[in-house]
């Protein structure tokens, strides 16, 4: 069974362009990496302080393995200083497509 992801990140008021640029950065890498099914990045419509990626893992080993990668070490590093609160769920997949 695959292991869906969701983490949200709320900007703090006026890094909300900042944080957009520095989340969208590690789209692309990710998107290479062993064992990732699916990675989105979006913003939420009714608070555009509101970020939410939406990703879907083979297994919590290349989600480790993800977690662990340079480009997510940076993000960790850069992303506090930019935002007020963040959540990261691990879901079990009940039913449906790729998140």
């Amino acid at each position: 069974m695959t292991l869906p992801v969701v983490a949200i990140f709320v900007a703090k008021p006026g890094f909300e362009e900042k944080l957009e640029t520095l989340l969208r950065s590690v789209v692309e890498p990710t998107l290479r990496e062993e064992g990732c099914i699916s990675y989105q990045v979006n913003r939420d419509i009714a608070n555009p302080r509101r970020f939410v990626f939406t990703e879907e893992w083979q297994s919590r080993g290349d989600l480790d393995r993800h977690l662990a990668a340079p480009h997510l070490r940076m993000l960790s590093k850069q992303v506090p200083e930019l935002i007020e609160s963040s959540d990261v769920f691990l879901l079990a997949k009940v039913e449906g497509g790729s998140a």
